[in-house]
């Protein structure tokens, strides 16, 4: 059995290398600031997303109803208002920018020095697109502005279709935050079956040859009996000459 001491000394040895590996408060400190803000950021840039397709939405539908009211005067103006309702509870039901997800080392809490990558997922109501990527990465520096007064680098990759957010001071930053859709996963599971559908066409078809190959051989088989009678009875007919 192990003593007391041994088991304490073991105790401080794990606590030492836990205190190399562990981030400084000064780093999880930095961190916690640049997820939050970033979150809020992304939460005032869909509020303007769906402020603005709202705004275009009642502008295309403000010209004919200002027509009917021209021809007919006597219509009352009340398709506006209701146009406008609707696109409010549009708005609020599910806007182009559904919430945030944190993932990876910042969702289970497992960050350690040299090895912090900081990423979140946007999640969109249908499938991200470029207009989209470019749309909130042109807008997210302008809200961010209005929530604190440190300063981030904000730039886009397109083919990871995902916006980077950088902390200019120290300790440096990266915040990766990638944009996917609901959309996506329909699409995997209907290629997958698309997928399935040909692999079973495939195998009836490897059946159907396989069963005329098998046919083709018995019908052989049972040509080859009437060869040979007919080469026993010729060498019997010879015998007999004989």
């Amino acid at each position: 059995m192990r003593s007391f001491r041994s088991f304490s000394n073991d105790d401080r040895h794990v606590m030492a290398k836990h205190s190399t590996i562990y981030p400084s408060s000064q780093e999880l400190e930095a961190v916690q600031t640049l997820v939050s803000t970033v979150e809020c950021a992304l939460k005032h840039v869909s509020d303007w997303l769906d402020q603005s397709s709202c705004e275009v939405h009642n502008q295309f539908d403000s010209q004919p109803a200002d027509s009917t009211e021209e021809d007919d005067p006597g219509v009352e103006p009340s398709e506006e208002t209701e146009d406008s309702s609707d696109c409010y509870r549009e708005s609020s039901g599910g806007g182009l920018l559904c919430g945030v997800m944190r993932i990876g080392l910042v969702a289970k809490g497992l960050l350690i020095k040299g090895d912090m990558d900081l990423e979140l997922v946007l999640m969109c109501r249908d499938k991200p697109t470029q207009t989209l990527l470019d749309t909130v990465c042109h807008n997210l520096p302008t809200q961010i502005e209005k929530l604190t007064e440190e300063k981030y680098e904000v730039t886009s990759s397109l083919p990871e279709a995902a916006i980077l957010v950088k902390t200019t001071t120290e300790p440096k930053l990266t915040l990766k935050i990638t944009l996917t859709s609901p959309a996506m996963r329909e699409d995997d599971g209907e290629e997958e079956e698309e997928e399935e559908l040909e692999e079973e066409e495939q195998e009836l078809e490897n059946g159907e040859e396989g069963e005329e190959v098998v046919e083709g051989e018995v019908e052989e088989e049972e040509e080859d009996p009437e060869s040979k009678n007919g080469q026993e009875n010729s060498t019997f007919f010879v015998r007999q000459e004989v």
